[in-house]
């Protein structure tokens, strides 16, 4: 399996670099919270972007062409994941993999789009600009309720997610 100082090589040098980090802390709590593979679901969120830069303009193979990149270097899980996140690639989440990807994918997106510090930020304000966000882009908050498919009421989920970009580095 592919190390994070390899994983973090590969992204470095990509737009989505901060996103990643963020969402590697993410992924990498949630997976604490809920029991799993810590090292798996922290290294899915560092690397689920990876061919963002080179899709932009046909975003159905997002995630599809990063998957094939890193074959051999995840489980078969972790890279259906990274392909599953972005519901253009036409492929359906099914596991507490796939739905916590896509929800934290969503939730950092949001937390950029607000331009926040995280030190600044609450649950309250992320619920507040969650409804705001989503009277325009619907989709962010059915991304966000994704937490709820894998046993994490929308609440817990946000504070879990603020509580690991704070503690580590992830911007």
């Amino acid at each position: 399996m592919i190390s994070k100082d390899e994983a973090l090589k590969l992204v470095k040098g990509t737009s989505k670099y901060s996103h990643a980090l963020m969402v590697s802390c993410m992924m990498k709590e949630l997976a604490k919270a809920l029991n799993e593979n810590e090292v798996e679901w922290m290294l899915v969120g560092l690397l689920h972007d990876l061919d963002y830069d080179m899709v932009k303009n046909d975003m159905k193979m997002h995630g599809v062409v990063a998957a094939k990149m890193l074959k051999g270097k995840l489980p078969e899980e972790c890279l259906y994941a990274i392909k599953a996140h972005d519901y253009r690639s036409g492929i359906k989440p099914k596991s507490k993999l796939d739905k916590a990807l896509i929800a934290a994918d969503s939730l950092a997106s949001l937390i950029e789009k607000m331009g926040m510090e995280a030190e600044k930020l609450n649950v309250e304000k992320l619920r507040v600009e969650l409804e705001n966000v989503s009277a325009v882009s619907p989709w962010y908050k059915c991304n966000v309720l994704k937490c709820e498919e894998i046993g994490l009421k929308i609440d817990e989920f946000l504070q879990l997610c603020l509580n690991s970009i704070k503690k580590e580095k992830c911007r």
